[in-house]
């Protein structure tokens, strides 16, 4: 691409830093939760959260010398599946979330993102058989944009507004949501290098929950595999907010969970 640019396919790393505290970023993980409070009738609280999902870096365009700047396409997608442990691991719900972003990444380390959001959300067929329940048709397409930047070391705050384009229950969902968090992390505190610790709080507010915050807070720790360019990421979550599933989004929840993460 001329002497002061690259072009690099399949980049294998990101512009855009992960939301460590955002419950609904593509990620890996498995999550044992403990529900303090919960609306949703008939479900225990007792369960598992898993996901499986990530992000995959398309094209990179990068300064020649630089090559942890520029601008980058990516596409996201992650499964989120809520189990019940006291009713035979049934499937309460799960929601597929996926899209794609452009991300722009600047000398100071400031960080941007333009992209469309996907959320087609589901009532798990074992629940829906045990309590009669049916599909609200919760599906929510978005566009969103977002900017990451350090504050000061190893502290970094976002924000994120989406706008849906795509609303299936127009009765239930409006267009707009907000997001805001603070992240501490030291990826290398520990056994030189091999091991770090962090710290996250985010919150989200959306108009069809009339803007009541749904906080969430994480922290843990960090092993870096900067091989294959992957984090992994052991701790303990709160939170309290409407249900994770959007099916559910009208019930409030509360719960804490320990868990495995795994940022792709």
């Amino acid at each position: 691409m001329g002497n002061n640019w690259n072009g690099t396919f399949s980049p294998g790393t990101h512009l855009y830093p992960v939301y460590p505290a955002d419950p609904f970023h593509p990620t890996t993980a498995l999550n044992v939760a403990s529900f303090s409070d919960s609306e949703i009738p008939a479900a225990g609280d007792k369960r598992y959260i898993f996901r499986i999902g990530g992000r995959l870096g398309l094209l990179r365009i990068s300064p020649a010398k630089n090559y942890d700047r520029g601008f980058q396409l990516n596409l996201h997608g992650t499964f989120l599946g809520m189990f019940d442990r006291e009713h035979s691991l049934d499937n309460i719900g799960w929601d597929g979330l996926y899209g794609f972003n452009l991300n722009w990444r600047g000398a100071s380390g400031t960080a941007l993102k333009l992209g469309i959001n996907h959320d087609s959300s589901h009532v798990g067929d074992e629940y829906a058989e045990r309590t009669g329940r049916l599909r609200d048709e919760y599906t929510r397409q978005e566009y969103v944009a977002g900017i990451s930047v350090p504050l000061y070391s190893h502290l970094r705050g976002y924000a994120e507004a989406g706008w849906a384009f795509d609303l299936r229950n127009e009765a239930l969902q409006d267009k707009w949501r907000f997001q805001t968090g603070l992240e501490f992390r030291d990826r290398d505190a520990f056994f030189n290098g091999q091991m770090g610790y962090y710290a996250a709080v985010d919150m989200t507010s959306f108009e069809e929950s009339d803007w009541e915050p749904d906080v969430t807070v994480q922290a843990g720790l960090i092993v870096p595999v900067d091989r294959i360019h992957r984090d992994f990421r052991m701790g303990v979550e709160y939170r309290n907010g409407r249900s994770l599933i959007g099916e559910f989004s009208a019930y409030e929840e509360t719960y804490w969970v320990w868990g495995l993460w795994i940022d792709l």
